[in-house]
């Protein structure tokens, strides 16, 4: 054993009396409120009160700077080579967690400030001294640092919670914090550092779903969110910068994607399990989560030449979660209009982020799947008359017209460019969206309320754009050569799709069931009036534009007349 065995022996014998010394600062304390409390029946108040410190403060204080002074003399020994580093560095954490245990015992016999002095000793002991062992000896690890980092922090929140010691619980979770902000600019450890983030976030979100001090979690969220960016910005470059440890993109983006399975959870416990709505700050929250979990993975491995599937597997499923959870637990209860609108909306983006990234070389197939999906999500919004589906499967169908080139097209189409023929991958999202507005569209709707044929509207304007292409493609079967040799007549032609179109969605909308078809008429005489101005009036000839101005002065004078008609007799 040798000098490092007395030097033990030394700092045992110390730490004895340190104790004993304690007692004795503590009988005093109970005889002199014995005695102040007997005097005070005979005493006069003082006219002129003096403000004091609480009762037994400054020895609390006095009590406190004792336990930092063994602290010290463990550091003492240690720097003196009395005791070995690792040893010393062992001493002082286990001198710490003997004084949040000795908290927790004082604060069942309802000594809560004594309790909160001993907690604050005991945390300015452990988390400076890991810090110091990590980054400044260099004894233990960054890994091993952040590791018991959290493992003490866990302690003090148990404390803090089994005995509901708030200002333990803040004491200690910003304690725990900025240590690892300390470590992170000390060692640049970025992942051991981002996970004993997370870890710390996990244990706030328990006792927050556990009732006790949900405001201490967004604390932790802001570091969260500020380490994951730092990163995000990191794990993108082609070369880590000097100084910062090195990791792999894997595990980058690993880490990251706890940040949205956390949010999502801590929301899912405040709103499934406790009936609670969700917040705007939680809804912010979760929406950078996911960002930055997301995003930023899909980038560290695209940087690295990885692979993206599990980031956008995981973010399909936790979208499928996210509605499984709207439709058969959010919905079901009354007053959950606002968790229920957060769930579907999450899980709309999440399923179509998913999957567009999980299609990367089969952008073909998605929009097959995309289509699809918004048609059964149509039937079953029909079937169930849930708006949400309705709205949810006409943007499927929006996104897989987009995706198989279907809308650029037509909007192309109808603005008098050329275009080639249809793909059949187009015209199956073409159908898609036909057998979803017809399932739709039959649907009545209260009277007054516009804004529940939205999802038919959409799916209407898809309609009508792939219908004006067609239309423009079976014009150039048929006179191909002749519309090629003249410019003008090619404008004419267009101009009488635009007006057929039109004149077709007046005649259309006489149906009371089918409104949406009238709001789309005026939009149509619009862009004809400036193809008209553009086009026809540049490309044509005196006798082409004859054709083209009566064919637009009709279409203004009948489409009124149509749409007046519905309106009459409706």
């Amino acid at each position: 054993m040798g000098e490092a065995g007395e030097g033990l022996r030394a700092g045992v014998d110390l730490l004895l009396r340190l104790e004993r010394l304690e007692r004795r600062v503590e009988l005093l304390e109970e005889r002199r409120a014995a005695a102040s409390g007997g005097r005070a029946a005979a005493e006069e108040p003082e006219p002129l009160a003096v403000p004091t410190l609480p009762q037994g403060t400054l020895a609390l204080v006095g009590r406190t700077l004792l336990v930092l002074a063994g602290a010290y003399l463990v550091r003492a020994l240690t720097d003196g080579h009395l005791l070995p580093a690792g040893l010393g560095v062992a001493l002082g954490i286990a001198y710490a967690a003997l004084w949040q245990l000795k908290a927790d015992r004082e604060a069942v016999s309802g000594q809560v400030h004594s309790a909160a002095f001993h907690d604050l000793a005991s945390s300015l002991i452990a988390f400076p001294l890991l810090w110091e062992a990590c980054a400044r000896f260099e004894l233990i690890p960054p890994a091993a640092a952040c590791a018991a980092l959290v493992a003490f922090f866990a302690l003090g929140l148990a404390v803090a919670w089994h005995r509901r010691l708030a200002a333990n619980a803040a004491l200690t979770t910003v304690l725990a914090l900025a240590t690892a902000l300390a470590l992170l600019v000390s060692t640049h450890a970025l992942l051991p550092c981002l996970a004993a983030v997370v870890a710390i976030t996990a244990g706030l979100e328990w006792v927050a779903f556990r009732g006790a001090w949900p405001g201490l979690r967004w604390i932790a969220a802001v570091v969260l969110d500020a380490m994951a960016f730092l990163l995000v910005a990191v794990a993108t470059l082609p070369e880590l910068p000097e100084g910062y440890a090195p990791f792999s993109a894997g595990a980058a983006a690993a880490l990251l994607l706890a940040l949205p399975a956390l949010s999502i959870a801590g929301v899912a416990a405040h709103t499934l399990r406790l009936g609670q709505p969700v917040s705007a700050l939680e809804a912010a929250q979760a929406s950078l989560a996911a960002l930055l979990g997301f995003g930023g993975s899909l980038r560290a491995l695209e940087a690295h030449g990885l692979a993206t599937g599990g980031p956008a597997l995981a973010a399909a499923a936790l979208g499928l979660a996210c509605y499984a959870v709207a439709f058969s637990h959010v919905e079901r209860r009354p007053g959950q209009g606002r968790n229920f609108y957060f769930y579907t909306s999450a899980g709309g983006v999440l399923t179509l982020a998913g999957t567009s990234l999980l299609g990367e070389g089969g952008a073909l197939a998605l929009a097959i799947v995309w289509s699809a999906a918004g048609v059964l999500a149509a039937v079953l919004g029909r079937r169930h008359d849930r708006m949400t589906l309705r709205v949810h499967g006409a943007l499927f169908v929006l996104a897989g017209a987009a995706q198989s080139g279907l809308l650029l097209g037509g909007a192309r189409s109808l603005a008098g460019q050329v275009q080639d023929a249809i793909t059949p991958v187009g015209w199956l999202s073409a159908f898609g969206a036909l057998v979803a507005w017809l399932v739709l569209a039959t649907e009545p709707s209260p009277p007054g309320a516009r804004f529940t044929r939205v999802p038919q509207l959409l799916l209407a304007s898809i309609v009508v754009l792939v219908a004006g292409r067609a239309a423009h493609l079976a014009l150039g079967c048929v006179a191909s050569g002749f519309l090629e040799r003249d410019p003008g007549a090619a404008a004419v032609a267009r101009t009488a799709v635009l007006a057929g179109l039109a004149l077709a969605l007046a005649a259309g909308s006489r149906r009371a069931s089918q409104p949406e078809l009238g709001w789309l008429v005026y939009p149509l005489l619009v862009a004809g009036g400036c193809k008209l101005l553009v086009q026809d009036l540049r490309d044509g000839r005196p006798a082409t534009l004859v054709a083209s101005l009566a064919l637009y002065g009709l279409v203004l004078t009948l489409a009124p007349r149509l749409m007046k008609a519905r309106t009459s007799g409706a």
